[in-house]
C-alpha cells in the first residue's frame, strides 16, 4: 500500500510528540487555560476581550473558558457546548470556528513569553476537539504567528494563517476526540503573538452536517464549536552549520536490503498510536542510517499484542507506523520512500500472555528495499 496517498498530511502535519519537561521552555503563558481571573460562571463575560490570564480575543468574537471549578453552563466535563474532559488539567477554552451563513469566527490570542529568535526552529502544537453539541464539523483549523497583536472590530476570518491543519475530511473517525495541530516553524525573528482559530472563509471551509447532534443552543445548531487545550511553542533546534562529515551511529549493524529490523526503544501509549518516552532519540539514530541509504525505499510494518479485535488491531498497527513515518518525514525523509503495512496481532514474536510478552509483540519493524 502507499503511504496513505503519499502522505497527504506531509505538508500539513510535519510533527512529533515531544516529552519536554526540563528540555525547553514553553513560550505560551497559561498553556492549558488552568488559570482564570475568577472561576467562570457563564459565557465569556469580559467586554475587554480578556478570556483568561495570558489570553484574549483579537476580534469582536467571544471565546469561552471552562473549568472544573464551574457549575452549569461552563463546567467540566459537562457544559452548554457538550461533554468533554480536558486533554489535561482542569480546564480548556472554546471557540466558534464556523457558523453557517454568517462567516462568524472566534480566535484565541496570546503574547509569547519572549519573541522568537531569527533562524531558530520552533515546535508548535495545540489540542482541539469538536464539542459534542455542535451541529457541524469542519475540515480545518489553523494558527498564526505575528510580530504584533491582531485587533479587529469585526468577527469574520482574521487573515492568512502561518499554518493551517487540514483533516482528511470534515467528518472522520477522529471527529469528536482530542486531535493535535502541530508543526515546525523557522522563525523570521520578532514574532511574539500566537493566534488560534479557523482562518479560512466559508467558501474554503468544508463542512459536515451532524444529523444526530443534540444541539439546543441556536448558534450551536448552525455552528462548529471547538474546545482548545495544551498550547505549546518551544525552541527545537538552534541554527547550526552543516557538518562536513555525516554522523556515525554506533551500536547498529550494517543494514542490508530485505532484512527486517525491529525498531527497539520505540514506545506507544497503551491502546494508542502516540509515541512516548525515548522513541524520538531512537528514531533520530535510525534517521542517520536512513539518510545514508537515500536511494533505498523503506517499509515500516506495525504489530500489536493480542488484546482487542482483529480489525481494531489492524487499524492500530497501521496508525502506529504512520506515526513513526510522520516523524521521519518531519525530519526531512522523502514521503515517497515509504511503504506502510499494518499486521495487527497476526505475527506475534511471543506466545506469552504476560505484559512482557505483550510489550515484545507491540513493535514496529523496518525493512529497506529497492524499486
Amino acid at each position: 500500500m502507499t503511504a496513505r496517498a503519499a502522505f497527504g498530511f506531509y505538508n500539513l502535519a510535519l510533527a512529533l510528540f515531544l516529552s519536554l519537561p526540563g528540555w525547553a521552555q514553553n513560550l505560551v503563558p497559561n498553556p492549558g487555560f488552568e488559570e482564570y481571573f475568577r472561576c467562570p460562571g457563564s459565557y465569556n463575560y469580559s467586554a475587554s476581550g480578556k478570556v483568561a490570564p495570558g489570553w484574549f480575543s483579537p476580534t469582536s468574537g467571544t471565546p469561552d473558558l471552562y473549568n472544573e471549578c464551574s457549575k452549569g453552563d461552563v463546567g467540566v466535563p459537562t457544559n452548554w457546548a457538550g461533554n468533554s474532559k480536558p486533554y489535561s488539567g482542569k480546564g480548556y477554552a472554546g471557540i466558534y470556528c464556523y457558523l453557517k451563513g454568517k462567516g462568524y469566527r472566534e480566535y484565541l490570542q496570546t503574547k509569547l513569553i519572549e519573541p522568537l529568535r531569527e533562524g531558530v526552529e520552533y515546535y508548535v502544537e495545540y489540542w482541539f476537539r469538536l464539542s459534542s453539541n455542535s451541529k457541524y464539523s469542519i475540515d480545518r483549523i489553523g494558527l498564526m504567528l505575528s510580530d504584533s497583536a491582531r485587533w479587529q472590530t469585526h468577527d469574520n476570518p482574521l487573515g492568512k494563517p502561518t499554518y493551517e491543519y487540514q483533516m482528511q475530511g470534515a467528518y472522520t473517525r477522529s471527529t469528536g476526540i482530542w486531535n493535535k495541530c502541530r508543526f515546525f516553524y523557522k522563525a523570521k525573528g520578532g514574532e511574539q503573538y500566537l493566534t488560534i482559530g479557523n482562518f479560512s472563509d466559508d467558501a474554503a471551509t468544508r463542512t459536515y452536517h451532524i444529523a444526530f447532534s443534540k444541539a439546543k443552543e441556536p448558534m450551536l445548531d448552525r455552528g462548529a464549536y471547538y474546545y482548545i487545550d495544551d498550547v505549546r511553542e518551544v525552541a527545537y533546534t538552534e541554527p547550526t552549520q552543516t557538518p562536513d562529515k555525516p554522523l556515525i551511529v554506533e551500536g547498529y549493524p550494517e543494514v542490508k536490503l530485505n532484512e527486517r529490523y525491529v525498531l527497539k526503544n520505540i514506545y506507544f501509549e497503551f491502546d494508542s498510536a502516540r509515541l512516548v518516552g525515548n522513541s524520538f532519540e531512537e528514531l533520530d539514530k535510525w534517521l542517520v542510517v536512513i539518510n545514508t541509504k537515500s536511494k533505498w525505499k523503506i517499509e515500516l510494518t506495525g504489530h500489536t499484542d493480542e488484546r482487542g479485535s482483529e480489525q481494531y488491531n489492524l487499524d492500530l498497527s497501521l496508525a502506529r507506523v504512520e506515526a513513526v513515518a510522520e516523524y521521519l518525514i518531519s525530519r526531512g525523509v522523502d514521503a515517497t520512500r515509504f511503504k506502510l503495512t499494518g499486521e495487527g496481532k497476526r505475527r506475534p514474536l511471543s506466545q506469552g500472555k504476560d505484559e512482557a510478552a505483550h510489550a515484545l509483540n507491540r513493535r514496529v519493524e523496518i525493512r529497506f528495499f529497492e524499486k
